[in-house]
């Protein structure tokens, strides 16, 4: 008897306690604060995830390769083609060629939101019979070897690393063709 008089107490009380509750006076929640696990506004994240994916534009995401014909002895890397990650350099004349960066002031502004310590790849592959040397465009340093011998590739990481300055550093060499080991930069 007991029990049941305390379950229909609880009930009475259950059905009634929403009408002796006091109606609130502001409907509107403070901003920032959850209420009973609603949602809060989420304008500021809704911005930040926009932010970010203005910020996290394709420049290093979309890979391609740039294929730079035979027929030309020496040529200058622009700024989009060093950012696509691949290079393939045709056959270059008889003797050594020398293939120049861009400047760092036109590979910078090809980055959509550029900051210092921001990197990329960039593959140079020699499909040629003799060494291709990449040099340095201005405000672009290169650290390691430069040098693509023959049927080989090598990989930089290029790095920005001020607002009118970049850095290419070798990584590695690789034969292209053949099962012979990679050659570690130094």
């Amino acid at each position: 008897m007991f029990f049941l008089a305390r379950l229909i107490g609880f009930l009475i009380s259950a059905l009634l306690r929403p009408g002796i509750t006091t109606p609130k006076t502001n409907p509107d929640p403070i901003t920032g604060i959850e209420q009973d696990g609603a949602l809060v506004n989420n304008a500021a994240l809704v911005a930040a995830l926009q932010s970010l994916q203005t910020s996290a534009a394709p420049a290093f995401g979309n890979w391609s390769q740039t294929l730079v014909p035979n027929s030309l002895t020496a040529r200058t890397y622009a700024a989009a083609e060093m950012l696509s990650g691949f290079i393939r350099r045709g056959y270059p004349a008889s003797a050594t060629t020398t293939d120049c960066t861009d400047t760092a002031t036109n590979i910078i502004a090809s980055i959509p939101n550029a900051k210092p310590l921001q990197t990329w790849l960039t593959c140079v592959a020699n499909m040629g019979s003799t060494a291709l040397t990449v040099a340095a465009g201005t405000g672009v340093t290169i650290t390691g070897s430069a040098l693509v011998q023959s049927n080989s590739a090598r990989l930089f990481l290029g790095q920005v690393t001020g607002s009118t300055t970049v850095s290419l550093g070798s990584i590695f060499a690789f034969p292209l063709g053949t099962l012979s080991p990679l050659t570690i930069a130094q």
